[in-house]
């Protein structure tokens, strides 16, 4: 009898290992038929240039978190821009990928993370949502990553109009008075620059830097204030035009 409840013992904990062996493998190979799967959607699409909302949510520095909407160009990412402010980040500063790769990253999470969860569009098949669990016994290296409102250069219909990339309102510091009247603005990027004057007619912003995106030195001078200036002032666009960019500057009398 002793025998026998060894024997029934020892059969049940080989069957619950090769059921749980089995579960894991099978869910393992969900993941990356998923992948593959929603991977060849994407790419019979032949989409190369399009944008999309970013988002990442992780125990992360605040800037990273924010919002971004991210332009790809010939599967390269070409801008990425915080979309609560439209300040355009500098590339390498923060990470925004591909979708392509993002499905890289959904890869090599399979085969680390202990725990990968992937939503997916039904018809272009990018991934929507990525959740991920490095290690349950880990603390603060979850993470999540969201996609939306991906557009392609093709599906989209650009309006002719002009867009300014940078406004200038200006200020007296001391009164908060309008003092656009004769303020010099200048921008400079490398070898760019561009001027602009403030008009006397009533008018309180300057606007200038018409469809130019970049990362410029920003100048504001006036006579009998000090002089203002801010660098790697970022100036993001879409797929259609720039993104423009308030800058309340408030000067300093002399």
């Amino acid at each position: 009898m002793n025998n026998l409840t060894h024997y029934i013992a020892t059969f049940a904990t080989t069957c619950t290992a090769i059921l749980l062996l089995v579960g894991c493998n099978s869910d393992s190979n969900n993941t990356l038929e998923d992948l593959n799967a929603n991977r060849a959607k994407w790419e019979s699409a032949n989409i190369d240039n399009y944008q999309f909302n970013y988002s990442i949510s992780c125990f992360c520095l605040d800037d990273a978190t924010r919002p971004r909407l991210v332009v790809v160009n010939a599967n390269q990412v070409e801008s990425q821009t915080i979309i609560e402010n439209s300040v355009a980040l500098p590339q390498g500063t923060f990470s925004s990928e591909t979708i392509a790769g993002l499905f890289n990253r959904i890869a090599l999470e399979e085969s680390r993370a202990e725990s990968l969860k992937v939503e997916y569009h039904p018809e272009l098949g990018y991934p929507t949502r990525i959740q991920v669990d490095g290690n349950s016994q880990t603390a603060d290296d979850e993470y999540t990553i969201e996609v939306s409102n991906v557009i392609a250069a093709g599906d989209i219909t650009c309006t002719t109009s002009v867009e300014n990339g940078l406004i200038v309102s200006v200020t007296d510091q001391s009164t908060s008075t309008p003092i656009a009247c004769d303020t010099a603005v200048t921008a400079t990027e490398e070898d760019f620059s561009e001027a602009a004057t403030g008009t006397c007619d009533g008018e309180e912003s300057i606007a200038m830097l018409a469809e130019r995106p970049g990362f410029y030195s920003i100048t504001v001078e006036k006579a009998g204030y000090q002089t203002f200036q801010v660098d790697d002032f970022g100036i993001g666009k879409d797929l259609c035009h720039v993104l423009p960019r308030e800058l309340e500057v408030a000067l300093v009398p002399e």
